[in-house]
C-alpha cells in the first residue's frame, strides 16, 4: 500500500520541523543540566570582539532560554504549517519552513550547550570565548536545515483553477469605478505578531548589554518590523480607468498598474503561504504579490511578461472591470 504525495510531505514536515528540533533541544537542556553543578552561580553570556565577556547571567537561565527559544519557535514554525498542509496545500515554502525550524533548534541548542561547556570548572564568570566556537555551532546548525531540507521531498506550488471574470460593459468615455478592502486574515496577523515579538525580545539583551551602536541597529530593526506589520493589515483596492491600484489603509505601501500596461486580468485561488510564502507584499515564481489571505484574488497579467496578485473579494468584477478597460485601451491604440 503506497502513501499519498500529501501524506508524505506533512509527515516529513513533522519530522524536521518538530521531532527532531525537540530531540535535539531535550537532549541540550540534559546536558546543561549535568553541567549547572560544575559551572559558576553566574556565567558569561555575551562577548565582545576581543572574546573578552562582557555580559552575564544566572546559569540555570541557560537551559530556560534554550527551552523557550530553542523550542518554542520550532513548535511555533510546525504549528504556522502544518494546518495548511493538512488542507492539501503545498509549495516550497513549507519545505523552508522544515529547514528553518531545524537550524534554529540545533543553533540555540547547541549555543546553549556549548556557553555552558566552556564555563566549566571555573570559579568565575571571566571565560575567554574560543574563536572557532561560534562559526563551529553556525556551520553545524546550516548543515542541519541543509539535511532537514533534503529529508522533505520536492512539492513546488500548482495553482488552483480560479473563477471566470465577470463580463463588464464599459463605453468608450464612461468612467466606472470600483472599490474593494481587504484586510490581513488572522493567519498573518499571528505570524506578524510572533516575528515582531521575536525581534523584540532579541533586541532587548542586545540594547542592555550591547554597545550603543548595537543597540541603535536592534532598535532600528524593532521599528521597521513593527511598521511593516502596522501598513499590511488593511489594503484599499481601486479598479478605475487608470488601472489597478493597491494601497495600505497607511497610505504607503502603494502598487500601481496602469491599465496601458495591463494585456489581461484573471480570477485566481491564492495559497499566501504554498504560492508566495507569506503575507504582505511578496514576489515570488509567480510574480508580485498584495496577498493578506487565502481564497480569491485578481492576478493581471502585464504586457513585459510580469503579473501582480491582489487577494480581495469580488475579484471576478475587478478582473472583468480590468479586461474592459484594457480592450478600450488596445482599441485606441490600434492594437
Amino acid at each position: 500500500m503506497t502513501t499519498d504525495r500529501p501524506t508524505v510531505v506533512r509527515r516529513r514536515f513533522t519530522l524536521v520541523a518538530l521531532v527532531i528540533p525537540v530531540v535535539v533541544v531535550v537532549a541540550s537542556i540534559a546536558v546543561q543540566l549535568v553541567l549547572l553543578p560544575q559551572v559558576p552561580p553566574t556565567i558569561a553570556t555575551h562577548w565582545g570582539w576581543t572574546g573578552r565577556a562582557n555580559g552575564f547571567s544566572p546559569s540555570w537561565l541557560m537551559p530556560l532560554v534554550t527551552a523557550l527559544i530553542g523550542g518554542a519557535i520550532p513548535v511555533a514554525v510546525f504549528a504556522l504549517g502544518v494546518g495548511g498542509l493538512r488542507r492539501g496545500d503545498h509549495g516550497s515554502s513549507y519545505r523552508l519552513l522544515g529547514a528553518v525550524a531545524v537550524f534554529i533548534a540545533v543553533l540555540v541548542a547547541g549555543l546553549g550547550a556549548a556557553t555552558l561547556g566552556i564555563q566549566t570548572g571555573r570559579a568565575d564568570a571571566a571565560a575567554v570565548l574560543p574563536p572557532l566556537l561560534l562559526p563551529g555551532v553556525m556551520i553545524a546548525a546550516l548543515a542541519a536545515g541543509a539535511v532537514g531540507w533534503a529529508i522533505q521531498p520536492h512539492a513546488p506550488w500548482r495553482p488552483t483553477p480560479g473563477g471566470t471574470s465577470a463580463e463588464v460593459d464599459v463605453r468608450p468615455g464612461e468612467r466606472v469605478v470600483w472599490l474593494q478592502g481587504v484586510s490581513l486574515a488572522r493567519a498573518g496577523v499571528v505570524v506578524l505578531s510572533v516575528v515582531t515579538v521575536i525581534g523584540v525580545a532579541a533586541a532587548v539583551p542586545v540594547v542592555l548589554l550591547a554597545d550603543p551602536a548595537a543597540s541603535w541597529i536592534s532598535l532600528g530593526v524593532v521599528v521597521v518590523l513593527a511598521v511593516l506589520f502596522a501598513v499590511t493589515l488593511r489594503y484599499h483596492v481601486r479598479v478605475d480607468p487608470e488601472g489597478l491600484t493597491a494601497v495600505s489603509a497607511a497610505g504607503w505601501p502603494r502598487v500601481h498598474v496602469p491599465i496601458d500596461d495591463v494585456m489581461s486580468a484573471e480570477v485566481v485561488q491564492v495559497s499566501p503561504m504554498g504560492e508566495f510564502g507569506g503575507w504582505g507584499i511578496r514576489r515570488s515564481a509567480q510574480g508580485r504579490g498584495v496577498v493578506l489571505r487565502s481564497g480569491e484574488g485578481v492576478r493581471v497579467h502585464r504586457h513585459d511578461g510580469q503579473t501582480l496578485t491582489v487577494t480581495v473579494d469580488d475579484a471576478a468584477t475587478a478582473a472583468g472591470l480590468l479586461n474592459a478597460y484594457a480592450a478600450l485601451t488596445a482599441g485606441r491604440r490600434g492594437d
